[in-house]
């Protein structure tokens, strides 16, 4: 065999290869997942029919770009060089089909609007002969023809949607464990509308991006999650599902019932025996399928099978409050003593409710017990939906990491996958998921969607909730749809038909929840969610924020180039912030002027900025744990980004890196935590553990610019399981410095500080005043009546701190136990950490710290953790680089 044809059979073999998830809605155990070796071209170059190109001789004309799927076509292209990094500089404007804004129709001169080609050869195993071979493409982006060895095997008036998932059954003798097989998919774009302004955000049952970020000039167009085909004897299993009823309050039983869906693929009756076990119990039965017989639904309950009656069951708890048990449910269909078919699925015991509370709003309890919810909105982690492990990871247990218990999955997003809910699962988050962010014109196609998502996600523990669309009510029809469907697929969980009232008087027809305010998603300061009800810290808020984040420096010179970088708001810039352009953060930098002293370079800019976003994300999150359960939580607006941005709405940024603002959240949401209150100059201890502590002690030290103590109080308190407690109020003495310091600290009985906590303070306190609504020239500003002045962190005096690391390795992992101490006597302020690759190396990311942009009065010294995965160092060894406010060298 020569050395051509021989790279070419063992790719084929490659492509074969079997494959073994953990999920139960990823491809089977025993599917052939195809996922490289594929090749792409537009079909504009195309001149061939489907069943000329998915034929295993086909030669093209010219050359096809080689590919992996799952992959959109613009993120092809990309990997293939043909445009450059779009999300670098003003790259993505050099795109072809680029538009500026919110749009949904693709223009006729793009190159996507025309289908692209997606084809792939491969061989399957011996074991698929004689056996019924099924086809699955688990999302395609929007509409496709799929052709199999020459045969058209699904067309595109039933191939729509890009939450359906397809399961073609072949034809015998179609798909051959003896030669060589051809796949070939014609992927049409969403956007194939009349190009015209719409009053609408969403149109079509696929992704958009609202006003977060760009449009991809693809639209997402591609074969977005997997390809793979499954062999099966006569019968298969599909849709496995386990309802857990949790018996409350003692968690001390629950009944499980087992559902899943028979297909007979054959024209006969055929008695079957279905197995089930979930570790030790075992439940089976006999079953009598009719010919051809369709999503038959065999039962497996606790009336009829004791066994599924469990005592002392492991049960699953969000992050913070408990541990994240789960459990494995295997599945065998057997004809004639042959196993015909296999499922498996994983899921949680537990019990989570709302109900709206006396002042009408929506109040979540988890295994009978009230829960605060302080999390964020999710949006897509990516927006050419590069979805990896790693990022995935990365972002779900940097939420787990800052103490936060659920996620909203945006409804401009994709309905999330199996890896994002397996890992919410692993780490305790967990998840409103939203529907679509409009009505869809095409309802049943939109209910279509939605039916598969369900049935897909539904055995997740961490998934908790439904909301229909996103600040708007959907039809009646979808309305009923949605709440049916949930009714029938999976009772226990809840539903609201609107993700929020704008007017709070509106909350009981949304569901119990109120949105944002322009404000809010512009700038709020610290005192904001004290000072203010109707958009303060109470009820809930399904959005919300602190307007936008900043990023870190390390970030914002990955995103663009040196010239672009200063002053705001550059093409490029402006670009990387949120559809309006930088110009709609205007108000936030006005306040950042005010507060800290306009900048006068990008790194003061982004160091002042970590400051402001620390201090503004640390009062929401605080101002919620002070005033529960009038405040029930909020999923502020929002977590993450789907490309490099700032300002914008983030915790994290698209560099998986955390800033001031997610380190301001981590601290606020401390499970035990010592904190202070803005509007009444309380200090409060919260605890978010479902057991008391007692005999806890609080030392609150009131410190002016130079360090001087002006106050220190003391106070041994309780507080009660899921409780709060006041330890005192502060008076504050005369003649402080304009910019002074509160300083917190929580010790136990054993006098060891579980928590501690240091604010900037001013004479001049945050009064609000009113906003000015932007209307042509005119842009959004926001006045208040005064304005906290820190300008005088400028004299904090140079510190030079003292610096020890120790390093090991835990699993995948390489942990930092990093000791900082401040030998000065002046206060080391928003002291920042980081792992590099190598002295004078780049930033590791992502990186987990036990905490970051700390303070240290002087002669404080703290030890704190960080970890980064091993992988992520590329071979180098890490180091720990110091920096901050003003920290020398």
């Amino acid at each position: 065999m020569s050395r051509k044809h021989l790279g070419t059979f063992l790719a084929i073999v490659l492509i074969g290869m079997l494959y073994s998830p953990s999920g139960a809605a990823a491809p089977p155990d025993g599917a052939v997942v195809l996922r490289d070796h594929w090749f792409l071209q537009s079909s504009e170059r195309v001149e061939d029919p489907g069943e000329t190109v998915s034929l295993e001789a086909y030669q093209p004309k010219e050359a096809w770009y080689p590919v992996t799927v799952p992959t959109t076509v613009l993120a092809a292209l990309v990997d293939n060089k043909v445009y450059p990094d779009p999300f670098y500089g003003l790259n993505l404007t050099s795109v072809p089909g680029y538009k500026q804004g919110r749009w949904l129709a693709m223009p006729a001169d793009s190159p996507f609007h025309k289908p692209w080609w997606f084809r792939t050869t491969f061989r399957l195993p011996e074991c698929f002969k004689g056996k019924h071979v099924a086809l699955h493409l688990d999302g395609i982006n929007y509409r496709a023809n799929v052709w199999f060895n020459g045969k058209r095997v699904l067309d595109s008036n039933a191939a729509t949607g890009m939450f359906r998932r397809y399961e073609v059954a072949l034809a015998e003798g179609m798909a051959r464990a003896d030669a060589v097989n051809c796949l070939a998919v014609e992927v049409i774009a969403p956007g194939q509308i009349e190009d015209k302004a719409y009053r609408t955000k969403q149109l079509e049952a696929t992704t958009g991006w609202d006003d977060h970020n760009p449009q991809p000039p693809d639209l997402n167009m591609g074969i977005w999650r997997d390809v793979y085909l499954t062999a099966s004897g006569p019968v298969t299993l599909r849709n496995p599902y386990v309802k857990t009823d949790l018996e409350l309050p003692a968690m001390d039983a629950a009944r499980l019932t087992i559902s899943v869906e028979l297909n007979n693929l054959e024209n006969r009756n055929v008695s079957v025996e279905v197995k089930g076990i979930i570790e030790g119990i075992a439940v089976s039965k006999t079953v009598q399928l009719a010919p051809l017989a369709k999503r038959e639904l065999v039962v497996f309950s606790p009336a009829d099978f004791a066994q599924l009656s469990v005592a002392r069951p492991r049960v699953w708890w969000p992050n913070t409050v408990g541990a994240q048990e789960l459990y494995d449910l295997n599945l065998t269909v057997s004809v004639e003593g042959a196993v015909s078919d296999t499922a498996r699925t994983r899921f949680g015991i537990r019990k989570i409710t709302a109900e709206i509370n006396d002042e009408g709003w929506r109040q979540y309890y988890v295994n009978g017990k009230k829960i605060l919810i302080r999390g964020g909105a999710w949006m897509t982690s990516d927006m050419m939906l590069r979805l990896t492990p790693g990022r995935y990871d990365a972002l779900i247990r940097y939420a787990k990491e800052a103490h936060l218990n659920m996620l909203r999955s945006e409804g401009f997003s994709i309905r999330e996958t199996d890896e994002f809910y397996d890992l919410c699962d692993q780490y305790g988050v967990m998840v409103t998921q939203q529907i679509f962010g409009r009505n869809i014109p095409d309802e049943p196609l939109a209910i279509d969607n939605v039916r598969d998502m369900m049935l897909r996600i539904r055995n997740h523990p961490s998934l908790v909730h439904f909301l229909g669309h996103d600040e708007t009510f959907p039809t009646e029809t979808l309305d009923k749809a949605y709440k049916d469907m949930i009714a029938e697929y999976m009772p226990d969980r809840t539903y609201q038909p609107h993700s929020g009232a704008f007017d709070v008087k509106e909350r009981l027809k949304t569901g119990g929840t109120r949105t944002g305010t322009r404000e809010l998603w512009t700038y709020a300061n610290p005192a904001h969610y004290y000072t203010h009800k109707n958009d303060g810290a109470w009820g809930f808020a399904q959005s919300g924020g602190i307007g936008g984040v900043i990023a870190p420096i390390e970030s914002m010179r990955k995103m663009m180039p040196a010239d672009a970088l200063w002053p705001p708001w550059t093409d490029a810039w402006s670009l990387h912030t949120v559809i309006q352009g930088g110009h709609y953060f205007d108000a936030m930098a006005d306040a950042l002027n005010t507060r800290y002293g306009a900048p006068k370079s990008i790194e003061e800019f982004c160091m002042k900025g970590q400051a402001m976003n620390y201090e503004s994300a640390r009062g929401m999150y605080e101002a919620y744990a002070r005033n529960k359960y009038s405040a029930t939580g909020i999923t502020a607006w929002k977590y993450d980004a789907a490309w490099p941005a700032s300002p914008t709405w983030q915790l994290v940024d698209w560099y998986l890196q955390a800033g001031g603002a997610y380190y301001g959240a981590q601290k606020a949401c401390e499970p035990l935590h010592v904190q202070y209150s803005y509007d009444d100059n309380s200090v409060c201890v919260v605890n978010s553990f479902y057991h008391p502590y007692r005999r806890l002690t609080v030392t609150a030290k009131v410190l002016d610019l130079d360090m001087s103590e002006k106050l220190v109080r003391t106070r041994t308190v309780k507080v009660g399981a899921d409780g709060k407690t006041k330890a005192f109020t502060i008076r504050w003495p005369k003649g402080l410095t304009k910019t002074h310091f509160l300083s917190l600290k929580l010790t136990d009985r054993a006098g060891k500080e579980v928590s501690n906590n240091l604010y900037w303070l001013s004479t001049i306190p945050d009064v609000p005043g009113t906003e000015e609504e932007g209307h042509g020239e005119t842009r959004y500003a926001i006045h208040p009546k005064s304005t906290a002045d820190f300008t005088d962190l400028a004299n904090l005096p140079k510190v030079k701190l003292e610096v020890s690391a120790k390093f090991e390795d835990k699993g995948a992992e390489r942990v930092a136990r990093v000791t900082v101490t401040n030998p000065s006597k002046g206060l080391a302020f928003q002291v920042h950490l980081a792992l590099t690759k190598g002295a004078g190396g780049p930033e590791v990311t992502p990186a987990f710290w036990s905490e970051n942009y700390v303070s240290l009065l002087p002669g404080e010294s703290r030890t704190i953790q960080g970890a980064v995965y091993v992988r992520d160092l590329d071979g180098a060894a890490p180091a720990v680089k110091v920096d901050g406010w003003n920290v020398e060298g």
